[in-house]
């Protein structure tokens, strides 16, 4: 904290969150956000610079043919939409783990609502990670981050943080040789080949550790800090 608090008054440095996490689902992380020049969302789908927004929508088709899919599959899952949260469950078992670790307001449909998604940026498929590999397959247009051995965030093919971090760059006309990217996932790839300085925490996922130029420590022994 100490340190987002120092780079925050730094006139020379721009401070960002890239997560896969949408807007509502950051009221953990809600203090640090002041210090931040904006928040790219959603692996790249909705950016806040200041007070604009910038949100990337999933093809409504491919919303619909994945949504029907997992609904008779009886696939657990989240839509994170432009309008809010909404999730859709299956088994009370996977709401109960879900509640626990992401506590955000959200709109509950069973499987017999009639129900509307609106504009989808991002799905994450509750599941684990044989179901989203074979749904992956069946699913070429989708991108599908997975978290571990459970769940992934989903998302274009053609879309991830790096593309939101391109577009930070190209609408405040930032030199990408300036670039500094902290990680520690999958889904952070991305934005470690396209930034010029790429630093991995110790505790991350072996393809974070590949493509990172640093390793620092653990968050937990201040590598954040370092």
């Amino acid at each position: 904290i100490e340190i987002l608090k120092q780079l925050s008054t730094n006139p020379n440095i721009d401070m960002y969150i890239s997560s896969g996490r949408g807007r509502e689902t950051l009221l953990d992380v809600e203090h640090i956000i002041p210090y931040f020049t904006g928040l790219n969302l959603a692996n790249g789908g909705h950016l806040i610079i200041g007070d604009k927004d910038y949100k990337f929508t999933i093809d409504k088709e491919l919303v619909t043919r994945l949504v029907n899919y997992m609904v008779e599959h009886k696939i657990s899952f989240a839509a994170s939409t432009t309008t809010g949260n909404v999730r859709l469950y299956f088994d009370e078992e996977t709401k109960k783990v879900f509640d626990n670790n992401v506590p955000t307001p959200y709109t509950l449909l069973s499987e017999t609502d009639t129900y509307y998604f609106g504009e989808v940026i991002q799905f994450w498929m509750l599941a684990f990670n044989d179901v989203i590999d074979e749904v992956s397959n069946l699913f070429p247009e989708l991108t599908f981050f997975k978290w571990s051995k459970w769940g992934a965030d989903v998302i274009p093919y053609n879309r991830d943080k790096a593309t939101g971090i391109s577009k930070i760059i190209e609408i405040m006309n930032y030199d990408i040789n300036n670039t500094f990217a902290f990680g520690d996932s999958d889904n952070d790839v991305p934005m470690f080949k396209l930034c010029k300085t790429s630093i991995v925490m110790a505790k991350c996922t072996p393809a974070a550790r590949d493509a990172a130029s640093y390793i620092t420590g653990p968050i937990e022994e201040g590598g954040l800090a370092d």
